[in-house]
């Protein structure tokens, strides 16, 4: 089942605003160019768009989760069951270029600091570990000061299945992918229909 011929897909108001590529490359340059952390926020939310984590998982996240015994990024990260809802674990795939390039330039800050002391992969000004409320905040935070003040951590979640769809990537696997326990969670909360796709969809119906 792909965006054509999934009629059920529908806009929910009040959710967290999803992005396209280019809004959310906006949201980067934006953050690389005014945030007092530019490199830990950017890679917070390539994780939050590329991965589709929540603010819990990326607040849980820890060093030895993210990293192999040679220190080099996994591919296919699990994630503990404690660290995730409803305790269910699961795989997220840290293998797009963009998450790469931004976690690997974070990584090298990190190892020059304190917060190497630290598991948690991602640290607050504080210097302290990030509790799951303190990073849904920030990346809210990060996405309004951009422009998006619908956007929240959610957004990213939302953005990595619409725009996994548009790719003609079956739902069953979006759902995969995002770790959902049942696929009805996927259509009714994550993938939407926005209008510019529902006017291609009318124009390529053949004329009867």
């Amino acid at each position: 089942m792909t965006l054509e011929d999934t009629q059920v897909m529908r806009i929910h108001e009040g959710q967290a605003e999803t992005l396209k590529p280019e809004q959310f490359q906006q949201v980067i340059a934006h953050t690389l160019e005014t945030s007092a952390y530019p490199l830990r926020d950017c890679a917070i939310l390539q994780i939050g768009y590329r991965c589709g984590l929540r603010a819990m998982e990326i607040a849980k996240l820890n060093l030895s989760d993210l990293m192999d015994d040679k220190g080099k990024i996994r591919e296919q990260v699990t994630l503990r069951k404690k660290t995730t809802k409803g305790h269910r674990g699961g795989t997220a795939y840290f293998n797009h270029p963009a998450l790469l390039d931004a976690l690997n330039a974070y990584l090298v800050l990190k190892r020059s600091t304190k917060a190497m002391q630290y598991q948690n992969v991602f640290i607050s000004r504080k210097a302290t570990p990030f509790s799951p409320s303190s990073m849904s905040r920030l990346v809210s935070t990060l996405y309004s000061n951009a422009g998006y003040e619908r956007a929240t951590n959610h957004s990213g979640r939302r953005s990595l299945a619409s725009n996994l769809n548009k790719q003609n990537v079956s739902v069953y696997n979006v759902s995969k992918i995002l770790r959902h326990s049942s696929i009805t969670t996927t259509v009714n909360h994550y993938l939407s229909v926005d209008k510019d796709t529902l006017a291609e969809l009318v124009k390529s119906v053949d004329n009867m």
